[in-house]
C-alpha cells in the first residue's frame, strides 16, 4: 500500500497542471463562441493550443484531444513509479477498442474509431482478434475476447459482447484497487460500479429485458448486491428511488430516473452520474499530495475532454448553445 508521501513529486506536478484546466468561465466562452472556428481560437490559448494548430479541419478535433491526453499520461508516468492508478483509468480504452474490433469483424465494417489512450496499441488487439496469437496483448484481454466471442456465438446478440467486456473491465479495475489497497480508489470504483448498474438496470427495464439478461449485464465492484437489482427490476421506478433515498446516490436517482420516466431519455441521469463522479474526484483538488491528487486529476482531464466533445459536436451540428448547455457536466476546478 503506497503512502501519501510516495506521491509528493507527482502531486506537485499535478498542482501545476491543475492551473491549466478549463474552468467554468472558460467553458462558457467556448460555448458562447459563434461557431467552431471561434471556439477553436479560444482553445488555441489553452493547453490544447499546439494540437489544434496541427489540425487540418474540425473533424480532427478528436485527435487533438487524444494527443493532449497522451501527453498528460506520459507526464504522470514519468512522475511516479506505480502506474496502476493510471492504468485504472486507461483500461477502458483497451476494452473500448476490443468492443469496436469485435463488432467490426461481425458486421464486416472496417470504419472503426480506435483509441490510442489505452495500455495496448489497438493494432495489437486487432491482430489478436484476426487470429495472430503472437500479438502482444495481456492475458486479461485475451480471456475477455474469447468470452465475448463465445457469448455472441451462443446468442447472436451483439449486446452480449458489451456485457461480457464491461464485466471484464470492472473486474480488472477491481484487481487494481485491491492490489493497491487504496481506500479512495476503492471508493471511486464502488460508486462507478453502483451507478453503472443502476443505469444498466433502468435501460433493460425500458427495453422490456428479463432477469437473466440483467444478471449477465451487471458489473462487479459495487456496494449494491445483485439481489437488490433483481428485486428492483420487477418493481416500479419509484420503489428504486425510495430504496436509494438514504444513499449518496439519492439526487442522481431521484432526478435522473424521474426525468428518464417522463421523457424516455437517460441524458439527465447520465449527466448527474458524471457530476457525482467528478464531485467525488474533486477530493484530489483539496489534498496537497497523495493518491487522491492523481485520481482527481485523471478524472478531471477525462471530464474536460467530454465537455469539449459535447460542445464541438453540438456546434458542428448547428445545435443552439442553450441546448448544448443542458448537456454539460460540472467542471473540476
Amino acid at each position: 500500500m503506497a503512502k501519501d508521501t510516495d506521491f509528493l513529486y507527482v502531486s506537485a506536478r499535478i498542482k501545476y497542471l491543475e492551473s491549466k484546466l478549463l474552468g467554468k468561465n472558460d467553458i462558457e466562452r467556448i460555448l458562447d463562441a459563434p461557431g467552431t472556428d471561434e471556439a477553436l481560437k479560444i482553445l488555441s490559448d489553452s493547453e490544447y493550443g499546439s494540437d489544434i494548430a496541427e489540425m487540418e479541419n474540425i473533424y480532427e478535433f478528436e485527435n487533438a484531444l487524444g494527443k493532449s491526453m497522451l501527453r498528460t499520461i506520459k507526464t504522470l508516468k514519468e512522475s511516479f513509479k506505480d502506474h496502476e492508478i493510471i492504468t485504472f483509468f486507461t483500461l477502458k480504452n483497451d476494452f473500448h477498442n476490443l468492443k469496436v474490433i469485435i463488432k467490426a469483424m461481425i458486421l464486416g465494417n472496417d470504419n472503426m474509431y480506435l483509441s490510442h489512450l489505452g495500455e495496448v496499441p489497438p493494432e495489437e488487439i486487432k491482430k489478436y482478434a484476426e487470429g495472430e496469437t503472437s500479438a502482444s496483448i495481456p492475458d486479461s484481454l485475451k480471456v475477455a475476447y474469447h468470452r465475448a466471442m463465445e457469448a455472441y456465438e451462443l446468442t447472436k446478440d451483439p449486446q452480449q459482447i458489451d456485457f461480457v467486456l464491461d464485466q471484464a473491465l470492472f473486474d480488472e479495475m477491481g484487481k487494481i484497487a485491491d492490489n493497491l489497497r487504496d481506500a479512495f480508489l476503492k471508493e471511486y470504483l464502488t460508486a462507478l460500479a453502483d451507478l453503472t448498474n443502476i443505469r444498466t438496470m433502468m435501460r433493460l427495464k425500458k427495453m422490456d429485458g428479463d432477469i437473466r439478461t440483467l444478471d449477465n449485464a451487471l458489473v462487479g465492484g459495487g456496494s449494491l448486491p445483485k439481489v437488490f437489482f433483481r428485486e428492483k427490476f420487477l418493481e416500479s421506478s419509484q420503489s428504486l428511488i425510495e430504496a436509494l433515498d438514504a444513499t449518496p446516490y439519492q439526487q442522481v436517482v431521484s432526478e435522473g430516473i424521474t426525468h428518464w420516466d417522463q421523457t424516455g431519455s437517460p441524458s439527465v441521469f447520465e449527466k448527474l452520474m458524471d457530476n457525482y463522479m467528478i464531485s467525488l474526484a474533486r477530493r484530489g483538488l483539496y489534498k496537497p499530495f497523495g493518491s487522491e491528487t492523481v485520481i482527481g486529476y485523471l478524472a478531471a482531464r477525462e471530464n474536460e475532454m467530454k465537455l469539449l466533445r459535447i460542445i464541438m459536436v453540438g456546434k458542428i451540428n448547428g445545435i443552439p448553445s442553450d441546448m448544448i448547455r443542458e448537456r454539460l457536466r460540472n467542471v473540476y476546478v
